[in-house]
């Protein structure tokens, strides 16, 4: 997990970026270790959140709720637009949302056959304590909107916000 980034909109967004790449959508308790290192809080109701969102995608595809990755599993995340938006008057709370891509491959299978293309998702960022921070705080949450549709070619996206994440 990235950290460190600065106290500016871009910073914000490749924080997100970051979290949002790394983020373990596959292994329980990697993804309660990561979102404790990149949670506002240690009571954060974010924790909870995302934790329970893996557990269910385990139990969705056949999994035990809690475990590691099944034989060799990787998951991968691109994200390829964001769009941020401040919820308070400083710009030290952001809704990022996300459009990406999902890959997994395993052992047996090095590329994968039906990923998840075109998703979206946000994450609520706030800046404590020198870096940008997730958080779900219900105050936060009640503030959030959803965007214009992505397309990377449309002016009405780009005039909302979205802006193409260029390849690292």
């Amino acid at each position: 997990m990235g950290t460190g980034f600065p106290h500016t909109a871009v910073g914000a967004r490749s924080a997100a970026v970051s979290y949002w790449q790394d983020l373990s959508f596959v292994d329980d308790q990697a993804a309660e270790r990561q979102l404790r290192t990149i949670a506002a809080g240690p009571s954060d109701p974010v924790v909870r959140k995302k934790v329970s969102e893996v557990r269910k995608l385990r139990e969705g595809v056949g999994l035990p709720p809690s475990g590691g990755p099944p034989n060799g599993m990787t998951v991968t995340t691109d994200v390829k637009a964001v769009r941020l938006r401040s919820l308070d008057r400083k710009g030290d709370v952001v809704q990022v949302w996300m459009v990406f891509d999902r890959y997994a491959t395993s052992a047996e299978e090095s590329t994968d056959d039906n990923p998840l293309k075109d998703q979206t998702d946000n994450l609520i960022l706030t800046w404590k304590k020198g870096d940008w921070k997730v958080t779900a705080q219900p105050h936060w949450v009640r503030r959030t909107a959803g965007p214009r549709a992505y397309a990377p070619d449309s002016p009405y996206a780009f005039q909302d916000g979205w802006r193409e994440v260029a390849d690292g």
